[in-house]
């Protein structure tokens, strides 16, 4: 077949002695991390001839010593920032050296020796530049200088990474930087597409080559943790092969390991030409839209996405961030809280992290709904950065694509986040088949663009008790809100109807809901401090707060969960700023301090139930209860596992954390499907405040869902 070659393992014998007799040297690559200089000018004209400052590269400029005066946005449009760093690198023997910077905010104007090589203005993905002309002979010194600036000076005419709850755009090296040596034929790109049902690997490699003369390449793959060598071979690649300087190989690959967030297993594929090598991490795993039941399917299994969000360039500006972002452990204990809070999942929001971020949700088994740097709301592009096109839309997903496809962990490539647009959809549609994986899309506020695309819902059911002139409902505000089925709202259905009136059936992904944000010390943000006010007058402390904060989530989340409209459920935010001095943050996260990474206590002991695969919704939410009443009692039964839940149910009443009552039931569910269980229990006969507490036994752990009764 024209443009596609089997690799057969008998072939494995030219892995081991080539088949070239003129082999080049193969490189090694260099990182440039570490110490810089910086300085900072009022104009981007001159190369400044001292720098003063030193900064760590990857960081922000708010990271120097000495540091900068702080930045005032929007009024920064005459601010440069030059960083300058020596290096020393063999190049002799190498046909290219290519500067790679992996992000930089905002537009990095690269020179070196001197003399200007390139300006790259997309802030969000990786670009290279070939700067072996540029560079001394032998082991003499190098210079190399980047200057960036701000982004009210950025051209207009790129992503900006726009937000409206942002008051700072911090510029900065904020990912690795490295030189990369190569010899024709060199791999510039390889993109694995793991078929789990034909029991192969598709890798599509990109070369560059000076001439058109047959490749040998080489391939092994290997288990990422064992290195055990689990398969192996050579093919000839010839040049009818090779279509746009792409080749692609098929690998038969039989009993493997399958990639989840349960068993996160990973191999590397490694190629390698008389020249270069290149070594590229994958899972095998399948991930797609069952549109017929609103479901996702991973390895071809219904699989509920339990998450959280990660407002990345949020959290940038959080006073309490520092070096953070770039701090390996500290990531890792991240994610480690993640899972410990059930969650399988979760959406980085406006703008991608650091590429290593992705390599640990890689090694550590999280889903990503991974996505853009796009939020303009109900305007749409044109309501701030109006000279956007699609052309350049497309061009950036393109660059974003390219370094995101091999990380099985990424599922849903994201084009934006509550925006109505008309430039998103055809940029989509531009470049989703260069990802060979045929990953879902999401399209924010806009309609979805296929049926097997996704669309995400944002249904804040408390947004209108923020409004000033908002009533609490006469019967309650959790049986108003909770009180009947609904369907998620404040999706592309409500701000981006079709035309002929239809609803969009595509899988619901409910990545936003709540308005009850709370500070990380316990204060109501500027959004949620009016719902406190009204709805929750009782909540005093900071203490009240999280309480009235972590139980309401909870119902939210099993209530949602337990009528099944949505694919999955990702509670916002795992991570974001914390801002309650001025100026004030919009929302926030739920641990003590950035540090420790700890939970707030009533935070771990409601919510993190809620998001257990096998969770339970006790489906009343009365204002007020009769004393001796006999309550009809629905209880939900979520069962997200992949296997049947059966067990014992706990129905307890408490009184001042002193239990009173007690019932017990036996139940079997079916794994992915919810179950009623319908009981009465009889309500104590003394006026008072009581919490009802049903509890199930899942994987060890004890799941339980809270409800608090006012017996009048």
């Amino acid at each position: 077949m024209k443009n596609k070659l089997i690799v057969l393992s008998i072939l494995s014998l030219f892995f081991l002695c080539g088949c070239s007799t003129t082999k080049k040297i193969v490189l090694s690559n260099q990182s440039l991390n570490g110490q810089w200089q910086i300085t900072e000018t009022a104009s981007g004209e001159e190369i400044p001839k001292s720098f003063p400052s030193t900064i760590q590269v990857p960081s922000f400029i708010d990271l120097a010593q000495p540091a900068f005066p702080k930045l005032n946005f929007p009024k920064d449009s005459s601010r440069y920032f030059w960083y300058r760093k020596e290096f020393t690198v063999d190049h002799k023997n190498a046909e290219r050296v290519e500067l790679e910077l992996r992000k930089v905010k905002y537009g990095a104007h690269v020179f070196v020796n001197g003399k200007k090589v390139g300006v790259q203005n997309i802030c969000f993905s990786s670009i290279r530049m070939n700067i072996k002309e540029f560079l001394n002979k032998g082991n003499e010194k190098n210079e190399l200088i980047i200057r960036i600036g701000t982004r009210e000076n950025l051209p207009s005419t790129v992503i900006s990474g726009a937000d409206f709850e942002k008051k700072t755009f911090f510029p900065g090296i904020f990912d690795d930087v490295s030189l990369l040596l190569k010899n024709s034929p060199y791999i510039e790109n390889v993109q694995i597409v793991p078929d789990i049902d034909k029991n192969q690997v598709r890798a599509y490699v990109e070369i560059k080559r000076n001439n058109t003369a047959p490749i040998s390449i080489n391939y092994q793959i290997v288990e990422h943790k064992t290195h055990k060598i689990v398969k192996s071979g050579n093919a000839k690649i010839s040049n009818d092969l090779i279509a746009n300087n792409t080749f692609e190989l098929e690998i038969p690959f039989e009993n493997f390991e399958l990639w989840s967030p349960e068993n996160p297993f990973l191999y590397e594929l490694k190629l390698s030409s008389d020249a270069d090598t290149e070594t590229t991490r994958f899972g095998m795993r399948s991930f797609s839209v069952d549109n017929k039941n609103k479901q996702f399917l991973l390895n071809n299994k219904p699989y509920f996405m339990l998450g959280t969000n990660v407002a990345t360039y949020r959290f940038f500006e959080d006073e309490n961030r520092g070096y953070l972002p770039w701090d390996e452990a500290w990531v890792r204990k991240l994610f480690t809280q993640f899972k410990s809070m059930n969650w399988n999942s979760f959406r980085f929001h406006v703008g991608p992290a650091p590429d290593f971020w992705y390599d640990l949700a890689d090694e550590m088994g999280l889903l990503i709904q991974d996505e853009y740097a796009v939020w303009y709301g109900k305007g749409g592009l044109s309501s701030l950065d109006k000279k956007i096109t699609t052309d350049q839309l497309a061009l950036e997903y393109e660059h974003w694509m390219r370094d995101r496809w091999n990380h099985p962990s990424i599922v849903i490539f994201d084009a934006q986040n509550e925006t109505l647009s008309r430039i998103t959809g055809p940029a989509i549609e531009k470049v989703r088949g260069l990802d060979h994986s045929n990953r879902p899309w999401d399209n924010g506020y806009t309609k979805p663009m296929r049926e097997t695309d996704i669309i995400e819902a944002h249904p804040y059911l408390f947004y209108p008790y923020h409004l000033k002139d908002a009533k609490v409902p006469e019967e309650g505000i959790m049986k108003a809100l909770l009180g009947k089925v609904r369907m998620p709202s404040n999706d592309p259905n409500e701000q981006d109807p079709s035309a002929d009136g239809k609803r969009y059936e595509n899988a619901v992904l409910l990545n936003e809901y709540g308005w009850l944000w709370l500070n990380r010390d316990g204060s109501p943000t500027t959004l949620s401090e009016n719902v406190y006010k009204l709805v929750f007058k009782e909540a005093k402390t900071a203490e009240d707060h999280f309480v009235v904060y972590s139980q309401t989530m909870a119902a939210l989340t099993e209530y949602w969960r337990a009528h099944k409209k949505v694919a999955g459920i990702l509670h916002f935010a795992g991570l974001t700023y914390s801002r309650p001095h001025e100026p004030r943050g919009e929302t926030s996260d739920c641990f003590k301090d950035l540090q420790s990474l700890e939970f707030n206590e009533n935070f771990l002991k409601y919510v993190k139930p809620a998001f257990s695969k096998v969770a339970i919704m006790v489906d009343t939410s009365e204002k007020e209860y009769k004393v001796g009443q006999k309550l009809d009692l629905p209880i939900y039964i979520i069962n997200d596992d992949s296997k049947t839940w059966k067990g014992n149910l706990k129905i307890a009443l408490f009184s001042n954390e002193t239990q009173i009552k007690d019932w017990n039931m036996s139940s079997e569910v079916l794994n992915n499907t919810v179950k009623i269980e319908n009981t009465i229990i009889e309500l104590p006969n003394t006026i008072g405040k009581y919490q009802l507490r049903v509890s199930l036994n899942y994987n060890g752990e004890e799941v339980t869902s809270y409800r608090n009764l006012n017996l009048k």
